[in-house]
């Protein structure tokens, strides 16, 4: 089959395979997501005085939790729904299926990028709601709306996307241990990115680069947008600002080329 074709019909059906091969691992995991609200609601209820001091403190907790959640889902879906893809053996059920190379990509994109969260806030966030509706005199607020008020930022999105894409990349280049060779290598990069950052920090701080930039400029470009640039900003601002652009735009599309291109051209 041409690798490059593309129609939804077949994405469709490898997201239906999909469900369908892990659909025992898939209940599980609802009824443990399910089961961790109720638990911390009557671990809450125990540990909370008669007068009702503490329940609201518990809703940045369990918001958290969810934030959490989710983020593990969303970072680690590669593995868990994926694992086996370029197995030489395991894997060969995924290389015949009538589908593109450019289908199961999207499907599998798909479904780790929106399924694998949508778990955590369906099941945690949804029990959550519904305690929190049925007992609002024991917990308030939705640990939901928490992750929506905190989590969703445009910062915080583009760098889980990042590391998503990594690792999702490390689950096709690597067939046996993955996730020792995964870790491996994010600990390597991270070492590798805090040396030359050391280094390059260090040469320009001898010639007196930062003299008394600290206090004239502002270097929190979070608060700006992806490519909200200044003609003013001062040279290592700018540096600063490519340099999220490279790591939160760049980095994720390179991934994503390198993942398709090994699945493109794996032989079994």
């Amino acid at each position: 089959m041409n690798n490059n074709i593309f129609q939804f019909n077949r994405v469709g059906m490898l997201f239906r395979r999909t469900f369908q091969q892990n659909s025992k691992a898939i209940l599980n995991t609802a009824l443990v997501l399910s089961a961790l609200s109720i638990f911390y609601f009557f671990l809450f209820l125990y540990f909370t005085t008669p007068d009702g001091i503490g329940v609201s403190s518990l809703l940045s907790f369990r918001g958290n939790v969810l934030i959490f959640l989710a983020g593990v889902f969303f970072i680690f879906s590669p593995f868990f729904y994926y694992y086996s893809y370029n197995h030489p053996k395991k894997g060969l059920s995924e290389v015949m299926l009538p589908a593109s190379v450019l289908e199961k990509f999207v499907a599998m994109q798909l479904v780790c990028m929106i399924f694998a969260p949508l778990m955590a806030l369906i099941f945690f966030g949804g029990s959550d709601a519904l305690l929190t509706t049925l007992f609002p005199k024991y917990q308030s607020g939705y640990a939901i709306v928490h992750f929506f008020e905190n989590m969703l930022t445009a910062d915080t999105v583009l760098q889980a996307f990042l590391t998503l894409q990594a690792v999702f990349f490390c689950n096709m280049l690597f067939v046996r241990r993955k996730l020792l060779k995964t870790s491996a290598s994010f600990i390597a990069v991270a070492l590798l990115i805090l040396i030359i950052s050391t280094a390059v920090l260090g040469l320009l701080d001898s010639y007196g680069y930062f003299d008394g930039m600290s206090n004239s400029i502002s270097i929190n470009t979070g608060q700006r947008g992806l490519f909200e640039f200044y003609s003013g900003d001062h040279p290592f601002v700018t540096f600063l600002m490519i340099l999220r652009i490279f790591m939160e735009v760049v980095m994720p599309i390179v991934f994503m080329i390198g993942s398709y291109r090994i699945m493109k051209t794996k032989r079994y």
